[in-house]
C-alpha cells in the first residue's frame, strides 16, 4: 500500500447547513452520532494516509477542543487560518506539511468509500500534475473531460460532463503559482495549469460510494439512504432499517420511532413522542406528546411543539427543502 499525507479542507462557513453550523464547524456535524471528521480520518487512514492536516477558520476553538480530546488512528494536525484563504490559499498554507510524495486533499463535507490506492496509481501512471476524482452525479455534473481523460474546463462545453467529488491528488509543483497568504481558489489554479499545458487528469469512478453532505436536504437524504441499504458502504455505519440511539439518551414510555431516526447523546425524549425520518443531535429535549417529522434538531434545543420539515438550532429555525 502506498502511504501519503492528506489534507481535509474544513475552514469554510458551511452556509448551506445553517443554522446548524452557526455553532458547529461542518466537520463536526454528526453522521449517525459520530462527527464527520471521525469518518473522514478513518477513511483516509484505511486508504493509506499516515497523517492528516485540517485547516480551520470558522469556530476553530471547537475543532481544536475536539481534536485534542480525541483518539484518532493516525496523527491529526490543525492549521488555523486568521483570514479565510479559500481552497487554493488553504492548501498553499500547509505546504510545510507536504513532502515529495503526491498529496491527497479531500473536502470536509463528503462521505466516501472511493479506493484511494486506485486513485494514487492512476495519478502516478499518468504523470499528471493533478488528478481529480470524478463521478457521474447529475446534481453536480459540470467538469468537462476529454476522451483521453484530460480535464478541459469546469463549466460549459460539449464534452463529457462529470462531478468533482472533492478528492484530488496534487504534486508539490502545483502550488508554485499560488501566492502565500492570499485567498484563492484551487480550481483557478487548475485552470492555469490546463492553460499552460500541464496534465490535469480525471480518475472516473462508477459504483463506489460517495455522498456530498453540504446541504440540509443532502444531509437528511444521505441518512435516509443508509437506513434503506442492506449492506454498509463504510465500516461502522448502521444500515438495514436500524435506528441509531445513543446509549446516554433517555426515552420515555410510549415513544414511537418510525423509519430513519438518529438520536444523539444526552437527549431527553418524553412520554408519547413520535419521531419519523429525523436526526436529533445532542442534549435535545423533546416535550411530551410532540411529533417530529422530516426534521433536524441541533444541539441543546428544547422542543415544545410538533415539527415537520424543520431545521432547528439554538441560533434559529428554517425549513428543509427538496426532501
Amino acid at each position: 500500500m502506498k502511504s501519503f499525507k492528506a489534507m481535509i479542507l474544513a475552514a469554510g462557513l458551511a452556509t448551506r447547513l445553517q443554522p446548524l453550523t452557526l455553532n458547529r464547524p461542518k466537520v463536526l456535524v454528526p453522521v449517525q452520532n459520530r462527527p464527520l471528521l471521525d469518518w473522514l480520518v478513518a477513511y483516509l487512514s484505511s486508504g493509506g494516509a499516515e497523517e492528516v492536516i485540517v485547516n480551520t477558520y470558522h469556530l476553530s476553538e471547537k475543532l481544536i477542543a475536539y481534536v485534542e480530546s480525541s483518539d484518532f488512528p493516525i496523527p491529526v494536525h490543525l492549521r488555523i487560518e486568521k483570514t479565510l484563504l479559500g481552497t487554493g490559499g488553504g492548501i498553499r498554507n500547509v505546504m510545510d506539511f507536504w513532502d515529495q510524495r503526491p498529496f491527497v486533499v479531500i473536502n470536509g463535507d463528503i462521505l466516501s468509500a472511493i479506493d484511494l490506492q486506485g486513485v494514487l496509481r492512476s495519478h502516478e501512471d499518468s504523470g499528471a500534475a493533478v488528478t481529480l476524482v470524478l463521478k457521474d452525479e447529475p446534481l453536480f455534473n459540470g467538469v468537462q473531460v476529454a476522451n483521453d481523460g484530460r480535464i478541459l474546463a469546469f463549466s460549459g462545453g460539449s464534452e463529457q460532463h462529470l462531478a468533482f467529488t472533492g478528492i484530488h491528488v496534487l504534486e508539490r509543483r502545483v502550488l508554485a503559482g499560488i501566492q502565500v497568504g492570499v485567498p484563492s481558489s484551487i480550481i483557478d489554479c487548475y485552470l492555469q495549469l490546463i492553460a499552460s499545458g500541464e496534465k490535469v487528469m480525471a480518475h472516473v469512478v462508477q459504483d463506489e460510494f460517495w455522498r456530498e453532505l453540504g446541504s440540509l436536504s443532502g444531509y437528511l437524504q444521505m441518512h435516509e439512504e443508509l437506513f434503506r441499504m442492506s449492506r454498509t458502504p463504510v465500516p461502522g455505519l448502521q444500515v438495514d432499517g436500524k435506528v441509531v440511539v445513543h446509549e446516554s439518551a433517555r426515552l420515555g414510555s410510549g415513544v414511537h420511532l418510525d423509519g430513519m431516526v438518529c438520536i444523539g447523546a444526552e437527549c431527553e425524549v418524553e412520554h408519547g413522542v413520535g419521531i419519523q425520518r429525523s436526526i436529533i443531535w445532542e442534549q435535545v429535549t423533546i416535550g411530551r406528546g410532540c411529533s417530529i417529522q422530516d426534521s433536524i434538531i441541533g444541539d441543546g434545543v428544547e422542543v415544545t411543539e410538533s415539527l415537520e420539515g424543520v431545521v432547528a438550532s439554538s441560533e434559529g429555525r428554517g425549513k428543509i427543502v427538496d426532501f
